[in-house]
This record gives structure tokens, C-alpha cells and sequence, in this order.
């Protein structure tokens, strides 16, 4: 059998512990979280809306505090340097190569709550507490000729492995050849 790189998209989820946050940040990403949370759910609210906005909505329209937009964009952008930092330092032993795609934390994504959900405001304020980044990386391994489900199961183990530990959670979303 020849060795040949095998290049592997990897799509995760990290949230970062509280104590990491802590040591890097003058603002709590909870508390951060739990008052756009509460101005997020109002504006909803007032305005009849059956869903609720993404943080980019309110950045263009208004409707949340221009300073705690900041505070969220601030947090989020240490946050995921952090992240990126950690999973390079991590990860540069086990695969010959990884090139980021994207990094982004939840509280930039579309929140899949909806206000008439039970705990809808606890749900909202974990949406967008800026503590977890969605992570796509693209790495390369050196490997010999091996079937794609063991290739992707491989390069499960090995995140899993190597980062498992660094982070308050961890969940794989997708791994797939390329």
C-alpha cells in the first residue's frame, strides 16, 4: 500500500469553559447573553414576531442596545481567536495540514428558538450567550489507502481525542472526504 494525503472537511461545535473565558474577558458572555436575550425576546414580543431575529438584524435595524451589540462583538471575536489558537496548537500534531475555513459563534447564527417554545427566554439566552463556535476546517493526514467511512471515523477519533479535554463541550457535526 502507498501512503497519499487525504484531504477531510470537519465541521464541530466547541463551547468554551468558563473558567478559559474568565482569564481573557472584562465582560461575562453570560450575562452578555442573558440581556440580549431579554431585549431580543422583548422586541419580539412587541412586535408580534413568531420567531426572533438574528443578532445581524437588530446591527442593521436597531431595536437592542447599541452597547451591548458591541459587548457581543467584542466577546465573540476573542472567543473564537481562542478557539482558532487552541484547535491549531492542538491539532498541528496529529494532521500534516489544517487550513480554517470559518469560525463563527452561535449568537451570530438564526436562533432556532421560537417564542412560543416552553423555556423560550432560557433557550434564547443560551442561543446567544457568545460561548460556543462552530468550527469548519479542512486538514490533511498522510495515510495508506483505507475506505472513506474508516478515513472519516479516524479523523472523528482524532478530534475527539486531541480536543476533547480543551473544551466544556465538543460536538462533531460533519466529517467527510474531499
Amino acid at each position: 500500500m502507498t501512503l497519499k494525503f487525504v484531504n477531510m472537511a470537519i465541521h464541530f461545535r466547541v463551547r468554551l469553559t468558563e473558567a478559559s473565558m474568565q482569564q481573557h474577558l472584562s465582560a461575562s458572555p453570560f450575562v452578555v447573553g442573558e440581556e440580549l436575550a431579554r431585549q431580543i425576546g422583548s422586541y419580539a414580543r412587541d412586535n408580534k414576531l413568531n420567531y426572533y431575529p438574528a443578532i445581524d438584524f437588530f446591527q442593521q435595524n436597531g431595536g437592542v442596545e447599541q452597547d451591548l451589540l458591541d459587548a457581543v462583538g467584542n466577546i465573540s471575536w476573542l472567543v473564537t481567536n481562542m478557539v482558532r489558537e487552541e484547535v491549531r496548537v492542538k491539532l498541528r500534531p496529529v494532521f500534516s495540514s489544517i487550513k480554517f475555513e470559518s469560525l463563527q459563534t452561535q449568537a451570530y447564527t438564526m436562533p432556532t428558538v421560537r417564542p412560543s417554545q416552553n423555556n423560550a427566554l432560557q433557550l434564547l439566552k443560551e442561543h446567544f450567550t457568545p460561548d460556543q463556535v462552530r468550527v469548519n476546517i479542512i486538514v490533511s493526514i498522510l495515510r495508506k489507502d483505507h475506505h472513506v467511512h474508516e478515513l472519516e471515523q479516524l479523523a472523528r477519533q482524532m478530534i475527539c481525542r486531541w480536543l476533547k479535554n480543551r473544551f466544556a463541550d465538543l460536538e462533531i457535526t460533519r466529517v467527510r472526504l474531499i
